[in-house]
């Protein structure tokens, strides 16, 4: 018996991203900008942590891989500047991963 005949909504193309890849990366940046909000610089490396798979399935993209290499880097450089005390650097090393999130999701939804 196949899922979808069990479960007629995952014969959708669109279920898995959805439901595992987009909560994942709202829940990231919400710890992030929370961590550089706060000063706690744990809480910026668990939105880290929380993007990664995001992070590598944009990487085995042949067009954007190279950028999403540059953008988990700076995502985690940007908890080291929490923990020293550069909310400004961290915020601005936060800063590719939502722009890569907002051009991800904008291909997803025109698309």
């Amino acid at each position: 018996m196949r899922a979808s005949s069990v479960f007629p909504w995952t014969s959708s193309i669109l279920f898995v991203p959805i439901v595992f890849g987009w909560p994942a990366v709202v829940l990231s940046l919400a710890l992030t900008f929370s961590g550089i909000g706060v000063g706690r610089w744990w809480l910026t490396l668990a939105g880290t942590l929380i993007a990664s798979p995001f992070l590598l399935y944009v990487f085995a993209t042949p067009r954007i891989g190279w950028f999403a290499a540059f953008v988990g880097a700076s995502y985690l450089a940007s908890a080291q500047a929490v923990a020293r005390s550069q909310p400004a650097y961290a915020l601005a090393l936060a800063t590719p991963f939502m722009l890569l999130a907002c051009s991800v999701a904008s291909l997803v939804l025109l698309h």
